[in-house]
């Protein structure tokens, strides 16, 4: 069953393989938040993927894990 709700998105700014941020929110929240790292954060990779329906990823990942995880997300 799937409810009204937009699914919440997960926001990671990365320095190298160490996580220095992350932001969980709805959709709109999200990309807001990615932005203003870009802008604050311009060279370093930020990434924004959709949360399982759990609501939690189980670890800190890496950004090549979470490119991925975004690639096969429905």
């Amino acid at each position: 069953m799937k409810s009204g709700r937009s699914p919440r998105r997960r926001v990671r700014v990365w320095f190298g393989q160490y996580q220095i941020s992350d932001y969980i929110g709805e959709p709109a929240y999200a990309d807001r938040y990615e932005a203003a790292m870009r802008r604050r954060f311009p060279g370093l990779e930020i990434t924004n993927i959709p949360l399982r329906s759990g609501g939690h990823q189980e670890s800190a990942g890496s950004p090549a894990s979470d490119r991925s995880r975004a690639l096969f997300s429905t």
